[in-house]
């Protein structure tokens, strides 16, 4: 059968990301010092508290890589619980302690602050992965899948909705539903229920005037040069201005009060200006890299709550970094969305690489299929992937009322035919 003795962790996964936390602790310094001098007179403020995210996730990452990924899934309703209560203690504190940029988003006790969102989605990645892997084909029931499901997810992104990070929001969303198409949903659900997260997006929008002006100013960021477009503006003229190799480490102009907040939400247009083309789609590179092992790790998992666990995981690190370029490329309206291990931001370094560190233990426990002979190998390539044969059996499964099955139904060579009944035990 399957191998299925520990192995060695994924050491591409690891290489991607040891390249790009000490990479963004380079740019956060390049970034940040002109504002870390004017406002706190020390030019390595941002940096060593940075650093220190950089001491703390380091640790985070190798614990988790060497703990049994299953340790997650026993706590994983306790993990939720206290992310939720989290959430409610950023909306009971005073606006001092948890406001940051007009989102209440933080709570900040003296030196210690940490964002309660990074949190959330760890724990909702966990609780979801272990709650749908048990429920197995009941996920078409609408009783027993979409709604508990909806409502769960609802709760939480309910939350970070009142903090005011419709960014954040918008992450969690997509999250939830690629885990919950991952485990088999039903695609008639997953549409039904994408609809209505599009009209509450769109009602969010119209209910806050300054999101109406992100959305103008992301379709003519010249048309409020001064105002909403002054972010795009001019994170478009550090990507342009950095040509195909850049101006230089450290060279870099926009930073120098032009590019607001450019060791968080922006710090890869000033990898764009002192790295030039060449820079950024390095750093494009080792994203794709996580994506294509984290799925990897997923296709190999050696059962379902690991495969959920490992798809959520790589889908928000991926995702997140997507949305973060694609918002200073102009592609997407303005959004406060940081980039994994790059950006500064001790919270959201620190959850990065412990979910990365998940990832790493899921990959020691993967299986692997017994290499087949030469002549087995060409008639399997002659047929569709047993994942896509099952997804597609599951999609056509036969209507109730006929005997050994329902009526219409189509067969699916390779995949048996239900009975209508479960055999008595």
């Amino acid at each position: 059968m399957f191998d299925t003795s520990k192995r060695k962790p994924d050491y591409p996964l690891l290489t991607a990301v040891g390249i790009l936390v000490p990479l963004g602790l380079v740019m956060v310094y390049s970034a940040s010092f002109v504002d870390a001098f004017n406002q706190h007179g020390n030019q390595l403020y941002y940096t060593l508290r940075q650093l220190s995210g950089v001491v703390l996730g380091t640790i985070g990452l190798l614990v988790a890589q060497r703990i049994d990924y299953r340790f997650w899934r026993t706590y994983s309703v306790q993990l939720i619980g206290a992310a939720l209560l989290l959430l409610l203690v950023v909306l009971v504190l005073p606006t001092d302690l948890t406001e940051v940029n007009n989102a209440r988003s933080w709570i900040r006790l003296g030196f210690f602050s940490m964002q309660p969102s990074e949190v959330a989605k760890l724990a909702m990645i966990v609780y979801f992965a272990d709650w749908l892997s048990r429920r197995g084909e009941r996920l078409d029931n609408v009783s027993y899948g979409l709604i508990p499901f909806a409502m769960m997810l609802g709760i939480v992104c309910g939350l970070v909705m009142l903090e005011g990070d419709l960014g954040t929001t918008i992450v969690m969303i997509v999250i939830g539903g690629l885990v919950y198409f991952t485990a088999g949903a039903n695609l008639l659900h997953i549409l039904a229920a994408a609809a209505v997260s599009g009209g509450a997006f769109w009602a969010m929008i119209k209910i806050a005037p300054f999101r109406q002006g992100r959305i103008a100013a992301w379709l003519d960021p010249f048309s409020d040069y001064l105002g909403a477009g002054w972010q795009p503006v001019h994170g478009l003229y550090a990507l342009g201005s950095g040509g195909i190799f850049g101006v230089g480490l450290g060279q870099g102009r926009q930073k120098f009060i032009w590019l607001s907040q450019a060791h968080t939400d922006a710090i890869f247009a000033v990898i764009g200006e002192e790295f030039g083309l060449i820079g950024t789609l390095f750093v494009v590179g080792c994203f794709l890299v996580i994506a294509y092992r984290g799925l990897r790790i997923a296709g190999r998992a050696p059962e379902p709550f690991a495969a959920l666990l490992a798809t959520g995981l790589t889908g928000w690190l991926v995702f997140q970094a997507l949305i973060n370029m694609a918002v200073v490329t102009t592609l997407l309206p303005f959004t406060g969305l940081t980039l994994p291990f790059i950006s500064y931001g001790s919270s959201s370094l620190i959850m990065c690489m412990v979910a990365t560190g998940i990832l790493l233990s899921i990959s020691r426990h993967t299986v692997e299929r017994p290499r087949e002979a030469p002549e087995q190998a060409l008639r399997a390539s002659r047929r569709p992937p047993i994942a896509l044969r099952e997804r597609l059996a599951g999609w056509w499964r036969p209507a109730r009322g006929s005997a050994g099955g329902r009526r219409g139904a189509r067969e699916v060579p390779g995949i048996p035919r239900r009975s209508a009944r479960r055999p008595r035990c």
